[in-house]
């Protein structure tokens, strides 16, 4: 989605402010006193701190609001003294424009003297919501906009995109939860890009080790886990890394910049340390996320105050969830706000912040933001030369659900959805009104969701390794397995009868009463470290042949396998890269490669045909009548294919990545649920889903 910049700059000017805003509707401008005067300003920043840091701490009963309404009544005032008379106007209407055309809002903030540059900004609350006064850092991007003079423009991306992370643990400071970082951000870049992002973390420390990978290596994303702070005597940020002899080192930040000019294609870097966004009295580009800009960084991600582990975890990986989804970075970071919010329920939310050196957010060039319309024929559909794209299908909206990980059709028309809040809710597709809304206790997020045949059971896999199978009449758990987080996949027979879970190199089956029955190693032990060696997941997606007396998983070294009950493989199905997601009939096995091809196999091991090279898909779907096959890119973009002959008819482009795909039970429309939570039914035209030669 593109962004409409709303430009926003206050001056420090004697006793006044001078606030000065544009956008493409207009300018305006007007000097107003501070909501505080220069001397109390000081003492009110102070108290705002003091409520961010009683927000976690374990000294403050859960429900305290204390906290909370001191902060919101400081974001009012703020709001109060810049958003307001004209300025206030120009935002409004920029703010309407945006949703008009479809895009959306980027605020461009612009401190400039000693105190605005200090005071937290994201603490502003939405002046266009007087009723639940929202801070407007979870509404809209709000971005610190430093406007270099010779910025740095969108590098066009060779993949993979090349992450490098550092750790730094001197032994003379807290331990920070540095390998639960690693973990859960090397898992979500990963989980489904395997392909697209490689992450490498430095096994030192030291100033030194920092140095020879960003001189030796091509890095686009560097991520630090560190301890950091301002030197108000130096006037300078830093961060600690290790000296020789383990001990903390200060890292300055002009010292940073210079290392960090020797690597051209860094586009990236997040700074998981404390006050590292905090600048001096006189000059701005002090602060440890200021020099980096200076030093060629098109963006930077820097704590404006300190931060605790879990709330920096939290942030972390959801960024780079949703950075992987295709997000701009600005819309990226306010997403991992609303993940911290409601996670950790501090004020800590805030405390990350934005830096960019130019109004694009959009630092890869090969990055689209989902949803965004795709130029360019390295977009368009694999279509031979002859066919023309058919008309979009009409939608309609089921149900409107946030952000989630999967959903899945099950019996008379029922659809089940995992959602990031931890809870999987069903819908009755026909009608869109919910059916059913299963709460973990956990509540864990779930991230995959498989449906018994029968229309009481849908089985739920959560990110803490825990299976689920509900009983929907009761909206409670009729079974609960933990199996580990070293997996995701899950799948029923046809029957209801056995459950089959991916659990490292092996699939586990399980029967009605939860008992396993079945420990099928996929992989010799030699063929398991080397598929764990290049950190890809060893198993993907698996399913039940026909006749659910074998088992079809695909594995991490590209061939996809059926399993008999004794785990040999009867029959193969090779790739040259792994498979992202695989679906069967009696007849036909299709597979979706992240060579970019979706291939349509016999189940005697025949290829019977395969699209050419475009965008990996994500989401396959075999109509009922086994004549259609509808195809989910990562991108959003949908398109049917007729089985006889291969050709796709494009369907529409979701607002984001497809978790969901399905044909109806008529076969005349086509379900699908973006990441983002729309669940839509799209009707297809007769010309299709009729017998014949087409229109």
């Amino acid at each position: 989605m593109e962004s409409l910049p709303f430009r926003l700059k206050i001056i420090e000017s004697g006793t006044e402010w001078f606030v000065e805003c544009s956008s493409e509707l207009g300018e305006a401008s007007m000097r107003v006193p501070p909501p505080f005067p220069k001397e109390e300003m000081q003492s009110e920043l102070q108290s705002v701190q003091k409520s961010l840091m009683k927000s976690y701490s374990l000294n403050i009963v859960r429900g305290a609001s204390a906290p909370e309404k001191s902060v919101r009544e400081f974001g009012k005032l703020l709001a109060g003294t810049i958003l307001r008379d004209q300025i206030f106007t120009q935002f409004d209407r920029c703010r309407i424009r945006a949703k008009e055309q479809g895009k959306s809002l980027r605020v461009l903030l612009r401190p400039d003297g000693p105190q605005v540059s200090r005071i937290p900004w994201e603490y502003m609350v939405d002046p266009a919501d007087p009723a639940r006064h929202d801070y407007l850092a979870l509404r809209v991007p709000v971005v610190r906009h430093l406007r270099l003079m010779n910025p740095v423009s969108p590098m066009p991306l060779a993949l993979p995109l090349r992450v490098l992370g550092v750790s730094a643990l001197p032994e003379d400071l807290p331990p920070l939860e540095a390998q639960q970082e690693r973990d859960r951000i090397v898992q979500v870049l990963q989980q489904d890009s395997s392909e697209k992002v490689e992450v490498h973390w430095l096994p030192g420390d030291r100033w030194k080790d920092l140095e020879r990978a960003l001189s030796s290596g091509t890095w686009h994303v560097l991520h630090c886990v560190c301890h950091g702070g301002f030197d108000e005597e130096g006037d300078e940020g830093y961060i600690q890394l290790s000296g020789d002899d383990g001990s903390a080192m200060r890292f300055h930040a002009r010292d940073f910049r210079r290392l960090v000019e020797r690597s051209p294609q860094l586009r990236l870097v997040v700074l998981n340390a404390c006050e590292s966004a905090v600048s001096g009295s006189k000059n701005v580009f002090t602060s440890t996320a200021a020099s980096l800009l200076e030093a060629g960084v098109p963006a930077v991600v820097a704590m404006q105050y300190e931060i605790t582990d879990r709330a920096a975890v939290t942030f972390a990986s959801a960024f780079y969830e949703w950075l992987a989804e295709g997000l701009p970075v600005d819309r990226a970071v306010t997403r991992a706000r609303e993940e911290v919010k409601v996670r950790q329920g501090t004020l800590e939310w805030a405390t990350p912040v934005l830096f960019l050196a130019s109004e694009t957010a959009q630092i890869f060039a090969s990055q689209s933001t989902p949803g965004e319309p795709k130029g360019g024929a390295r977009n368009k559909p694999s279509t031979p030369p002859d066919e023309a794209p058919q008309e979009p299908a009409k939608s309609r909206l089921v149900a409107q659900v946030g952000p989630c990980g999967h959903m899945a059709l099950g019996p008379a028309g029922l659809v089940a959805v995992a959602c990031d809040d931890g809870v999987v809710r069903v819908f009755d597709a026909a009608r869109g009104e919910p059916a059913a809304q299963c709460m973990p206790v956990q509540r864990e997020k779930p991230v995959r969701l498989a449906w018994s045949p029968w229309r009481r059971h849908v089985a739920s896999r959560h990110k803490d390794g825990t299976v689920v199978i509900w009983d929907l009449e009761t909206e409670l758990p009729a079974r609960v397995i933990s199996v580990g987080d070293r997996g995701a996949a899950l799948a029923f027979s046809s029957d209801g009868h056995w459950l089959a879970l991916t659990v490292g190199n092996h699939v586990h089956v399980y029967d009605p009463r939860g008992a396993r029955v079945r420990d099928l190693a996929v992989a010799s032990p030699r063929e398991a470290k080397a598929w764990s060696s290049g950190q890809k997941p060893p198993l993907g997606p698996l399913t039940f042949a026909p006749g659910d007396r074998y088992v079809v998983v695909a594995c991490g070294d590209g061939v996809v396998r059926q399993l008999n009950v004794q785990g040999l493989a009867v029959m193969t199905w090779p790739h040259p890269q792994p498979v992202k997601a695989l679906v069967a009939t009696e007849d036909l096995l299709a597979t979706a490669c992240v060579d970019g091809r979706v291939r349509l196999w016999s189940w005697q091991g025949q290829l019977l045909w395969r699209t050419q090279p475009g965008l990996t898909a994500y989401q396959l779907a075999f109509a009922n009548e086994c004549r259609l096959m509808a195809v989910a890119h990562q991108r959003g973009e949908v398109a049917v294919r007729d089985l006889d002959t291969g050709a796709p008819s494009i369907v529409t482009q979701l607002e984001s990545r497809p978790v969901g795909l399905a044909f109806l039970e008529d076969d005349k429309g086509l379900l699908t649920t973006s990441r983002e939570g729309s669940i839509e039914c799209w009707e297809l035209p007769d010309w299709l889903t009729d017998e014949g030669d087409g229109p």
